[in-house]
C-alpha cells in the first residue's frame, strides 16, 4: 500500500527539540488504539458475538487494576459498546480470554514491528498503551483491515483478519464513535460516516486518530517527540480535529456495506445479553453473526429460579449495572430470601487472588485498603472476619477499611441468613 501523503514532523526547519525527528517511524506508546484487532479477532475465532455482555467492574489482577478514562463503571456493556466507548476494563477482560501471547502473535502478523520482547514483558497491559507502535504500522493495519474487507488485499500474505462479518462489525462499531465536532452524521449525511479510533498514553505523551473509510485510511499522532507529557493531550481533542481535517478533502464515499450473508451464519441471539440464545431466553433476536460465532458461550444470565424465568447478573455486575438500568429487576425478590446455590454476595474489589500494596496518604498516615461488597439483599446484615478474626458488621453499604499485614489472607463475610463468602488475597 503507497501511502499518498506522508508528514513526519510539523516542520523540521523549525530550531526547537524534536523538529527533525520522524515521529511516523518512531515507536510511541500505542494508548487505546489496537483495541479495535483485539474485538475483531475475538468475534473472528467465535469466543464473542458482537454485542456479548462484558464486565465493567473494579478489578485487581496480580496488582494489575485498570480503569476507565472517566473512572466509571457500569457493570455490564455489549462488546460493541465497549468499543465504541474505548472502555478499559472490559478490553482488558477480553485480553484476559484471548490471552496475551495469542494477540501478541496476532499483532505482529498484523504489520506490528515494534514487539520486540516476549509476550509475558506486555502483559495485560499490551491492549491499553502497554506496548509501542509506530505510526507507519499502525495506520497500514487498518487500511489493510479495509483492504481485507474489500478483497483488496493487505500488507502481508499472513494477514491474521479476513473474516468479512468480523470486520464488518467492528467498523460499525467504530462508525458509532462521537465525532470531536460532535456533528452526528446520521443527521447530516452530507458528512460521511468513518470508522475511526483514537488512543491516549499514560502521562498524556502520545495522542493517536486513526480513521479509515472504503477509500482511504488516515493516521495521526500528536504530542512532543521528546515524550514530554502535556496535560490534556488526548487522541479525541487533538489528534482527532486534525484527522477529520484531512478526511474533508477527500470526497465523501459510502460506509462499509453489510457484507453478503453467505460469509457468515444466521444465529439466534439472546436480546439482553448478547450471546447465543438459550433455553431460558425469551426475548431472542435473529443476527448475522461469523461462522464461527456458532461455537461462542449461550446465555448464562438467563435462568429460571424462585419458578420463573429471570435475567440475573452476578452481585458486582449487578451492582452497578442497575444505577444505569433502572428496568433491570435482577433475582425475584421470594428468591433473595432463601438460601440456596445462587450466590448473594459478591466482593466488588478487590478480585479473587488480588495482590496488593498498603497505600500511604500524603501525610504519611495508612487508611487502609476499602473492600467493598454487593449483596443481593438490600437490608441485609453482613459479618466481616478477616482471617479468624471478627472485625466489625455492615448494612447498606457493605465497606469495610482493612490494614492487613503482609502475606496471604482470607476475608469472609457471613449476612444474618448464614449464607458465606470468602475472598483470598495477598499483601506486599
Amino acid at each position: 500500500m503507497t501511502p499518498l501523503a506522508y508528514v513526519g514532523n510539523v516542520n523540521p526547519d523549525e530550531k526547537r527539540d524534536g523538529a527533525q525527528v520522524d515521529i511516523i517511524t518512531s515507536p510511541r506508546s500505542t494508548g487505546s488504539i489496537l483495541k479495535p484487532l483485539l474485538y475483531c479477532s475475538l468475534l473472528q475465532d467465535g469466543m464473542i458475538l458482537p454485542y456479548t455482555l462484558l464486565p465493567d467492574v473494579p478489578v485487581n489482577i496480580n496488582g494489575f487494576a485498570p480503569q476507565n478514562f472517566d473512572r466509571t463503571y457500569s457493570g455490564a456493556v455489549s462488546a460493541e459498546k465497549a468499543l465504541a466507548r474505548s472502555l478499559n476494563v472490559p478490553a482488558v477482560h477480553m485480553l484476559r480470554e484471548y490471552t496475551v501471547p495469542r494477540f501478541h502473535e496476532l499483532l505482529k502478523k498484523a504489520g506490528m514491528t515494534t514487539l520486540t520482547r516476549e509476550a509475558s514483558h506486555y502483559g495485560l497491559a499490551l491492549i491499553l498503551g502497554g506496548a509501542e507502535g509506530t505510526l507507519e504500522d499502525i495506520t497500514r493495519i487498518y487500511a489493510s483491515l479495509s483492504g481485507e474487507y474489500q478483497d483488496f488485499g493487505s500488507v502481508s500474505e499472513d494477514f491474521p483478519l479476513t473474516d468479512k462479518i468480523s470486520l464488518y462489525y467492528t467498523f460499525s462499531a467504530l462508525g458509532e464513535v462521537n465525532r470531536p465536532d460532535e456533528i452526528d452524521p446520521h443527521l447530516v449525511p452530507s458528512i460521511g460516516k468513518v470508522a475511526w479510533k483514537t488512543g491516549t498514553s499514560y502521562g498524556y505523551r502520545d495522542a493517536w486518530a486513526v480513521g479509515v473509510t472504503p477509500e482511504i485510511a488516515v493516521g495521526v499522532w500528536a504530542g512532543n517527540a521528546s515524550g514530554r507529557g502535556v496535560a490534556g493531550l488526548t487522541g479525541a481533542r487533538t489528534a482527532g480535529p486534525v484527522l477529520f481535517d484531512i478526511l474533508s478533502l477527500f470526497p465523501r464515499g459510502e460506509f462499509f456495506p453489510r457484507p453478503d450473508e453467505a460469509y457468515g451464519t444466521y444465529g439466534e441471539v439472546c436480546h439482553d445479553s448478547g450471546s447465543l440464545a438459550g433455553i431460558h431466553c425469551e426475548k431472542v433476536d435473529t443476527l448475522l453473526i461469523p461462522m464461527e460465532g456458532l461455537k461462542s458461550r449461550p446465555c448464562t444470565y438467563h435462568r429460571e429460579i424462585a419458578g420463573r424465568k429471570a435475567f440475573i447478573l452476578p452481585p458486582s455486575m449487578e451492582w452497578y449495572y442497575v444505577q444505569g438500568h433502572p428496568e433491570y429487576e435482577g433475582m425475584p425478590k421470594e428468591a433473595v430470601s432463601e438460601s440456596g446455590e445462587e450466590r448473594m454476595m459478591e466482593f466488588i474489589y478487590p478480585e479473587m487472588g488480588s495482590v496488593m500494596t498498603i497505600p500511604r496518604q500524603l501525610d504519611g498516615t495508612v487508611r487502609g485498603i476499602v473492600f467493598n461488597l454487593a449483596h443481593r439483599d438490600p437490608g441485609a446484615t453482613v459479618f466481616w472476619h478477616l482471617d479468624d478474626t471478627y472485625i466489625g458488621q455492615t448494612k447498606f453499604m457493605h465497606q469495610m477499611s482493612l490494614i492487613p499485614s503482609e502475606g496471604k489472607h482470607t476475608v469472609t463475610v457471613v449476612d444474618d441468613k448464614g449464607r458465606s463468602y470468602s475472598l483470598g488475597f495477598e499483601i506486599l
